[in-house]
């Protein structure tokens, strides 16, 4: 009884009780760990999802205001965002950028003009004219293509002839159409389903 007593008032612990706890916090960790990480990932894929919807939705503006879509070669800018054909409507590089994409976020970090972007423009809407006829909801306005060794990257692609799609989103990509909304696939469906994914803008 003594003893106890002495314990409580020094306030230690054993080495038997703190290697309980530490068991214990170790457990809780690793359960914990793949939700949060589930979780993050889950958040990056809904940062995408609302980039390439305003990415879509200021090509179309563009092509509004000058009655054709921008040209392919430098629709997001050579330089930076800011001097390409969105520039005018948004300045924020952010909206480029897939949070999930690190190779680009450490790049532009560097401020390296190796490529500024995460998404691929379908350059089968170079300098057409913003009267086409096409079901906008059915034709392919942007993807995510998986990046190359040394941070390269396709950012423009034409129809079928598109590159193998990102595998950052828990094994696969976005893809954004012209009405703006966004579809998730997987690498499978996506090579599968090529052919009916570009239909409209072979």
């Amino acid at each position: 009884m003594m003893n106890t007593k002495r314990r409580f008032l020094r306030g230690g612990f054993t080495l038997v009780e703190l290697l309980v706890v530490m068991t214990i916090m170790g457990i809780l960790g690793a359960l914990l760990f793949p939700a949060l990480t589930g979780g993050k990932r889950k958040a990056d894929q809904v940062i995408c999802t609302s980039n390439m919807n305003q990415l879509c939705k200021f090509i179309s503006q563009y092509a509004r205001d000058k009655e054709v879509y921008p040209e392919s070669s430098r629709w997001m800018g050579t330089s930076s965002v800011e001097d390409g054909p969105l520039g005018r409507y948004t300045k924020e590089q952010k909206i480029y950028v897939c949070p999930a994409d690190t190779q680009l976020k450490d790049t532009l970090k560097r401020h390296s003009t190796q490529r500024l972007t995460s998404y691929a423009y379908n350059s089968w809407f170079d300098r057409k004219p913003y009267s086409t006829s096409v079901d906008m909801s059915r034709a392919v306005l942007f993807m995510e293509p998986r990046v190359g060794s040394g941070g390269t990257m396709q950012t423009t692609f034409q129809g079928v002839g598109a590159p193998r799609l990102t595998d950052r989103h828990n094994g696969g990509g976005l893809v954004a159409y012209g009405d703006a909304h966004v579809e998730f696939f997987n690498q499978q469906r996506f090579q599968k389903n090529k052919d009916i994914i570009f239909e409209v803008t072979r």
